[in-house]
């Protein structure tokens, strides 16, 4: 039996190169300004949402 999709919004969110881009320079700001690398994405990703 095959299974059945629910529609709605993918699973994947795309980003746009402009969203890409500011992430980038959110991690690399913070990554100087905390002096480590422990962290940062997560915190990074976490402001965006």
């Amino acid at each position: 039996m095959p299974k059945e999709q629910s529609p709605g919004k993918p699973t994947t969110r795309r980003y746009t190169p402009e969203e890409k881009a500011s992430a980038v320079r959110m991690v690399r700001a913070l990554r100087d300004e905390l002096g480590t690398d422990h962290g940062t994405v997560q915190r990074v990703a976490r402001q965006l949402g």
